[in-house]
């Protein structure tokens, strides 16, 4: 089914109830109605849900069916695959639905959450993060949302927007699913009473326990939890490294992932680094490898947020490497 074809069937489908809709889509494959259903929850983003001249027809059907509004569009797309195929077959269809409108528009639920819960998930992000999330909120939203925010990080995002740099799409969806992933443990956190700092503190003191026992036990340990919550299992998995971590990793440990890690990378993940940290970088590689560094430094000019928080991503992704195969040791310990 064509995209024009299907956004034509969602358009005339809105219109009805979801349990009418479902009875013109009974002989549909999970394939168009996944199609359709994904067409019918874009449409509100893009205007065509209640326009003036569809709204007679909409009231119609709502009075016809006892119900003077109709559901959200993700809702009524819910409900009509709900109605077709049954609550247990729809889930599959469902959960396409749910990643194909992810992957169209990675902000979607973020638009949904309050100024305040966003201005929390920003918390600790770069100013180019927050000035992306600002620029795909609707006005009104953003305007709050910038309040909320710092005056230094609320100056740099301005300046982010102002600037008008280009964002990658896989920059795009990695802030996306940042802000998103916290915007779920905030909500997760205020149903246990729980805040968002405490709940970052926690993990951490787990993770920290468990990168101190033994690869077995914290193996098991880890599977354990990631049967119970794999959100939660993901996030102390990552908080057993993080970037602070790193001045405290055992220099044999440390030269032997700096070893894996190319010289451009390494200069763009120490942009604007503690100075403290990049003199021990350079002190865990050679002299031929420190000069490249710098020579990698200097060819450098306003590097983006993104492109640094992607390098230093690099570094951390082989660190926990190490660590989950039990070879990453720490000062400390």
């Amino acid at each position: 089914m064509t995209k024009a074809s299907a956004r034509k069937a969602a358009m005339l489908l809105r219109n009805l109830d979801p349990s009418t809709a479902a009875e013109l889509l009974q002989s549909a494959e999970p394939e168009m109605l996944a199609d359709i259903a994904v067409e019918v929850a874009s449409l509100e983003n893009d205007g065509q849900a209640g326009s003036a001249s569809q709204e007679p027809i909409r009231e119609f059907f709502g009075l016809l069916h006892g119900r003077r509004a109709l559901p959200s569009g993700q809702q009524f797309a819910r409900e009509m695959i709900e109605h077709v195929l049954g609550e247990q077959d729809s889930r599959e269809v469902l959960i396409q639905v749910a990643q194909r409108l992810q992957a169209m528009d990675p902000f979607r639920q973020i638009r949904s959450a309050s100024a305040d819960a966003i201005a929390e998930a920003l918390s600790g992000e770069s100013a180019q993060a927050a000035s992306i999330v600002l620029s795909e909120l609707p006005a009104r939203k953003s305007a709050a949302l910038l309040g909320l925010l710092d005056q230094g990080a609320r100056v740099q995002a301005v300046a982010c927007m102002a600037a008008a740099q280009e964002v990658s799409p896989g920059a795009r969806m990695r802030i996306a699913g940042v802000v998103q992933s916290r915007l779920e443990q905030i909500d997760r956190d205020k149903a246990m009473g729980v805040g968002a700092g405490q709940s970052k503190q926690r993990l951490r003191k787990v993770a920290v326990l468990l990168r101190g026992v033994e690869l077995d036990l914290r193996s098991q340990l880890v599977e354990t939890l990631n049967a119970q919550d794999g959100e939660t299992a993901q996030a102390v998995q990552e908080l057993m490294v993080t970037w602070d971590d790193i001045s405290s990793v055992a220099e044999r440990s440390l030269q032997e992932a700096l070893m894996s890690v190319e010289a451009d990378k390494l200069a763009l993940a120490l942009v604007e680094a503690d100075e403290k940290l990049v003199q021990r970088i350079k002190g865990n590689i050679s002299e031929r490898a420190a000069a490249m560094l710098d020579e990698e430094a200097s060819l450098l000019s306003s590097p983006k947020a993104s492109d640094i928080a992607e390098a230093r991503d690099q570094i951390l992704s082989v660190l926990r490497e190490m660590n989950d195969r039990g070879e990453l040791q720490f000062e400390e310990s």
